[in-house]
């Protein structure tokens, strides 16, 4: 996927989160999941958002990801994958970044950020399938 593109896509799903959620801080994990990760995961959180389809990897269906895991929820992973501001080591990351975003939406609070995507990492694990 090319740059422009990415870039696009990327503030399509920005604009989306935020005409979709009128408060521009949303505290609970499902708020900022729906306003932010709902685009490209979808309303049912199972890859199939409105711009899933750009990808080359459809986004992963997300309550699925203990039972990829051996039955363990990856909260680890999934908040490194969240924050993480580094490229994928072949070629861009088609994720957007979250961490810097949710950290800047209340400046000099790093630490909200954090705890933003600790509570969409905790809304993530509600959504596994039993």
């Amino acid at each position: 996927m090319k740059m422009v593109p990415m870039i696009a896509l990327f503030l399509g799903a920005l604009m989306f989160a935020q005409e979709s959620n009128p408060n521009p801080t949303p505290s609970s994990g499902k708020e900022m999941f729906r306003a932010y990760c709902a685009p490209c995961h979808g309303a049912e959180d199972k890859g199939d958002g409105p711009a899933a389809s750009v990808f080359r990897t459809p986004p992963p269906d997300l309550t699925k990801l203990a039972k990829k895991n051996g039955g363990q929820f990856p909260g680890a992973a999934i908040a490194h994958e969240l924050s993480d501001v580094y490229e994928a080591p072949h070629g861009s990351k088609e994720m957007p970044v979250w961490g810097p975003i949710l950290s800047e939406i209340s400046p000099k609070s790093e630490a909200l950020g954090t705890l933003r995507i600790a509570n969409i990492v905790k809304y993530i694990q509600t959504l596994q399938e039993k």
